[in-house]
């Protein structure tokens, strides 16, 4: 398979649950992994609107943007020993969360062809009869605003659920800025990787590449100033790092 990284020292700014598969597949690819986790997720042990559990069966759809997301609705769904409707269908913003929802027994009804909350509410609002009960919408405290917003100018009704905090790892800050010198890509899996990194960084390299897995992530990075952003496509970490793989190989040739 060759090593198309190089030994490229790249950043990965995922949370440490899901850090060390991507650093696995940068080792196997050549490069030199830096694991500095920029945000850390809570699962919700308790709701501020726990009727909703309650209330299931009177919607329509509950619609999953993130692994977390289907990890914090189930969990709790398990201790308040409760099962799905059966009325009610899933809708899932791409494989790797449909393959954590698989992990639970259930299957879904609506996956988009790009893995992001923009293409979801797009193909959702085509897919979705008005006649029907309300969307259930399964997010965390930092969730982007597009699949609410979207919602509202389609008039689709439908409620929130936060069932997950996102934090920033402030206990990375020290990490983080001691490798930002070194580093020559940094990754953001997520809108709020670029927002954690954006805080709790000293200050933004000018001279690394910023591989963002989506449009919504780079659209956020664009916000924070991150310059020499580049966007994967598809949205998933084996595309970023072909991305990678692809501007080390360019850059080699160029300075040969």
């Amino acid at each position: 398979m060759g090593k198309p990284l190089h030994g490229e020292r790249i950043l990965i700014t995922r949370e440490v649950t899901k850090a060390d598969a991507m650093a696995e597949k940068v080792t196997k690819l050549g490069g030199n992994p830096i694991v500095v986790p920029m945000i850390e997720i809570k699962l919700k042990k308790q709701l501020e609107n726990h009727s909703i559990l309650e209330r299931l069966a009177d919607f329509s759809w509950v619609l999953l943007t993130s692994a977390n997301g289907v990890h914090g609705f189930f969990q709790l769904l398990r201790q308040q020993h409760m099962a799905l409707p059966q009325t009610l269908k899933i809708g899932v913003v791409g494989k790797k969360t449909e393959n954590v929802l698989n992990a639970y027994g259930y299957s879904a009804s609506f996956v988009p062809e790009t893995f992001d909350a923009m293409t979801m509410a797009e193909g959702f609002m085509s897919f979705y009869d008005k006649r029907k009960k309300p969307v259930l919408l399964i997010r965390g405290n930092l969730s982007r605003k597009t699949l609410p917003e979207k919602f509202r100018e389609a008039q689709i009704p439908f409620e929130t659920l936060e069932v997950y905090e996102t934090m920033y790892a402030r206990k990375s800050t020290q990490a983080l800025n001691q490798v930002l010198p070194s580093v020559d890509y940094i990754t953001f899996t997520s809108p709020s990787t670029v927002e954690a990194f954006a805080a709790l960084a000293a200050y933004i390299p000018d001279k690394a590449t910023y591989i963002c897995i989506g449009q919504t992530t780079e659209e956020k990075a664009e916000e924070e100033g991150i310059p020499n952003l580049y966007t994967s496509s598809p949205y998933t970490t084996d595309a970023m790092l072909c991305l990678i793989g692809k501007l080390v190989n360019e850059r080699k040739m160029h300075n040969e």
